[in-house]
């Protein structure tokens, strides 16, 4: 080899391809140790959605009487829930869109809800009402205007909550 193809470093006399094999080689090693050895912020890209805050809609020690979805209303009876007046849902549908509500989870959301779909009214014994603001962009959120708050709810799709 000529004198100029070696290149000579801390007394190590390598020709010119074989010293960027080695820097390729000290590169991986860094990229190595900064990635597995030292602490890093992994924690927070490895965060479960576990780990959210999910909460119910309704608290457990407050009843149901009465559901007000636009012209529908559902209604807890001795016998069950019912559509009063007479309409196209079922006592089983009725039961199902009461049990739906009763069991909602749901985690905060900081996204800004568009499209509404609907005013949801929940009547509770005590003469106690809330009002739920159901929207389908950009995701199904819901929205309690009392609190200013928006949530996303968990495993459930729309057509359950409104009884469709």
């Amino acid at each position: 080899m000529r004198r100029e193809q070696k290149r000579t470093f801390f007394g190590v006399t390598m020709s010119k391809r074989a010293w960027n094999n080695v820097l390729v080689y000290v590169v991986l090693l860094i990229m190595f140790l900064l990635y597995f050895v030292l602490p890093g912020n992994r924690q927070a890209l490895t965060e479960s959605p576990a780990s959210v805050e999910v909460v119910g809609l309704i608290p457990a020690e407050m009843r149901l009487l009465s559901i007000h979805i636009d012209d529908q209303v559902i209604e807890r009876q001795p016998d069950g829930w019912v559509c009063v007046p007479v309409c196209a849902i079922s006592k089983q549908r009725a039961a199902a869109l009461a049990e739906t509500w009763q069991s909602l989870r749901m985690i905060p959301s900081s996204l800004q809800p568009e499209a509404k779909i609907v005013d949801v009214y929940l009547y509770f014994e005590g003469d106690q009402q809330a009002r739920i603001e159901l929207y389908s962009e950009p995701k199904l959120l819901i929205k309690l205007p009392q609190q200013d708050r928006v949530f996303e709810p968990v495993d459930v799709a729309v057509e359950a909550l409104l009884g469709r």
